[in-house]
């Protein structure tokens, strides 16, 4: 999560194709001029978000959400810090798969109403120079795991694992295991904010893996006690790269990849492969930012991008959305989450066709 950086204008900029990839080197975007027609655009799908609004705590901003996880037919909402409510402790917020669903079948209405789940962190907090909060959660039966984000200038992020009660009284952190992630590249704010769980695996992917910013993009594996058993290749993804779903029995999961009008100079995109394969939909050709949905699948030379195009989330009028959270809705779609930007939003968009 890239904290209190406030977005600011961008050079007008639109689409990536193969025609004109010669004349992006300039384009600290990767894209190229507003005025490729529209013939040459692409055929790449844009996906409505369907909005649930939320209700209690999760009303505010402030919530500034950073992850989000299935623990059985609960979702669990994690913040950046648990105990930002200063008159309230620690916690984790969580509403029913059932109820999410009976606001999609409209039989039911009225904002979705989360649950505190007590937080206990041990005093992690203390022990972890730098710290700068959880941005990601991932559950593998009971065993809950979380990547720490701290200080750039510390060049580590952290893996830390913990116990969810099953009736949800309680998430526990646990001293031990611990570990510790070299960053990769130096990139301002950017961490290990996205974990996958997949059978007896754990993968941490970094945040910049874009080819102008790190030089070898790859997942640090993990076993569930986290102990390091090495990394996975990973294909260049430009902008950023912020959660992911867990990992289908055939290795796939989907990442949250886009970029936030702002942070283009951080990240320093090249011409993106992606939009020149696959081009852009309508709102994307027009805006600066991009929201969108890739799959990735671990195969055993590494992981790979899947032969399916990105889903493009229809991009709103009004504010960019700064999308934090990412879970699979059985196999109607996903449901997505935002930090602070514009607010706090919970979303839902259709598979793909």
């Amino acid at each position: 999560m890239w904290g209190e950086e406030k977005p600011v204008g961008w050079r007008a900029r639109a689409l990536l194709l193969p025609l004109v990839l010669a004349g992006c080197a300039s384009n600290p975007a990767g894209r190229v001029p507003a005025d490729v027609p529209p013939e040459l655009q692409g055929t790449a799908p844009e996906q409505a978000v369907t909005l649930l609004p939320l209700g209690g705590a999760l009303r505010s901003e402030n919530a500034e959400l950073s992850g989000l996880a299935w623990y059985g037919e609960h979702l669990v909402m994690l913040p950046q810090y648990p105990g930002w409510q200063r008159d309230g402790a620690p916690c984790l917020y969580t509403v029913s798969k059932a109820d999410v669903l009976a606001r999609l079948d409209n039989t039911a209405s009225g904002p979705l109403e989360p649950r505190c789940i007590p937080f206990d962190s041990g005093g992690l907090e203390n022990r972890i120079p730098g710290f700068e909060g959880y941005e990601a959660i991932g559950f593998a039966g009971d065993q809950a795991y979380l990547s720490v984000e701290a200080r750039q200038s510390t060049g580590k992020g952290f893996l830390v694992t913990g116990r969810i009660a099953p009736d949800l009284s309680v998430l526990k952190l646990e001293a031990s295991p611990m570990a510790s992630l070299s960053l990769p590249a130096k990139v301002s704010n950017a961490g290990f904010e996205t974990l996958v769980v997949g059978g007896e695996r754990l993968l941490a992917l970094y945040e910049a893996n874009g080819a102008r910013v790190n030089q070898a993009p790859a997942a640090e594996s993990f076993d569930r006690a986290l102990s390091l058993s090495g990394k996975l290749t990973l294909p260049a993804i430009e902008y950023r790269v912020t959660d992911a779903t867990s990992m289908d029995s055939e290795g796939r999961f989907w990442v949250m990849n886009y970029s936030f009008p702002g942070t283009s100079r951080a990240y320093e995109p090249a011409p993106d492969p992606l939009m020149a394969r696959y081009g852009t939909g309508p709102t994307h050709a027009r805006k600066p930012q991009v929201e969108r949905l890739i799959e990735l699948q671990v195969r055993p030379t590494g992981i790979v991008l899947t032969d399916r195009p990105p889903l493009q989330l229809r991009l709103s009028d009004e504010a960019p959305r700064n999308w934090e959270g990412l879970v699979r809705l059985e196999d109607r779609g996903f449901l997505l989450v935002t930090d602070k930007f514009p607010g706090t939003l919970l979303g839902f968009v259709p598979s793909p066709p």
